[in-house]
């Protein structure tokens, strides 16, 4: 008597998540400020190309998730603003450099959000914690000295992305596959 095996194929799916991405000449900027900061110390810089602040990490989502959460983004009517990057720190606990704003503006926690409610329609839930707006500059990170000065970055921030991540072996590499504006603020 012969058995028949079903083959159950999984949808497939994609880690993905929406973030801010800050100018080119500004991520060149940060990963120098890495390396100095971890001159004397060890840890590993994330590379200017793949700096970003998430907004919200999705996960490894399927297609029609994928669409939903689109369509969420589509919907949202946030307004342009400045992100003043004026600390860096260091989770010595995750081993994370980071810089970020002394106080995450009123705008970014709205398009935060915001962009939290339409995926909550998704089914997706949101982090508990507090939103604590920072973007990595290197992992495994134990700088040497007092890494908490920083010259002030103005970053003036006009839209938001979808992006996937890739793992490879040497790393993650993050690929924008879709990106929104945000309007400018009323006159």
């Amino acid at each position: 008597m012969s058995r028949e095996v079903k083959s159950f194929s999984r949808p497939e799916t994609r880690r993905l998540f929406f973030a801010l991405w800050p100018p080119a000449e500004l991520s060149r900027e940060l990963y120098q400020l890495a390396g100095n900061a971890l001159r004397g110390g060890t840890g590993r810089r994330v590379l200017p190309e793949n700096i970003h602040l998430t907004l919200a990490f999705l996960g490894s989502v399927d297609a029609s998730f994928r669409e939903c959460a689109e369509q969420a983004a589509a919907a949202i009517r946030a307004t342009c603003f400045t992100l003043m990057l004026e600390k860096m720190g260091n989770w010595s606990k995750s081993g994370i450099l980071w810089v970020g704003p002394n106080q995450t503006p009123s705008p970014l926690l709205q398009l935060v959000q915001d962009l939290n409610a339409g995926l909550a329609g998704c089914g997706y839930e949101a982090e508990q914690r507090p939103y604590a707006a920072h973007l990595t500059l290197a992992r495994k990170a134990r700088p040497h000295g007092d890494i908490h000065f920083m010259e002030s970055r103005v970053w003036e921030v006009n839209r938001f992305h979808l992006a996937r991540s890739h793992t490879h072996a040497d790393g993650a590499r993050y690929e924008i596959l879709r990106s929104w504006p945000l309007n400018s603020p009323a006159a």
